[in-house]
């Protein structure tokens, strides 16, 4: 048999497993392939960016005018630590 992937073992809070199977269960995709995608979508592999992530809250959907303010506000700040 050829592997074609090696096997990582994780401990984290059962909380978080639930989690993770619940968005997984939404994705229709298994937990492991939901954890590689995740890691996947956050290692840096190019040392020429700098990776940022934003969690936009939910209520701010739909609401173009208080998304753009929230959106400014983090611009800002992003362009402020970065130029420092």
């Amino acid at each position: 048999m050829n592997k074609t992937k090696n096997i990582l073992s994780l401990s984290m809070e059962p909380e978080m497993q639930e989690l993770l199977k619940k968005h997984a269960k939404k994705k229709g995709i298994s937990v492991s392939k939901l954890v590689r995608d995740l890691v996947e979508k956050f290692l840096v592999t190019d040392e020429e960016v700098v990776p940022v992530i934003l969690k936009i809250p939910n209520q701010l959907k739909g609401n173009e005018e208080a998304l753009q303010k929230w959106m400014d506000a983090r611009s800002n700040a992003i362009v402020k630590a970065l130029s420092s």
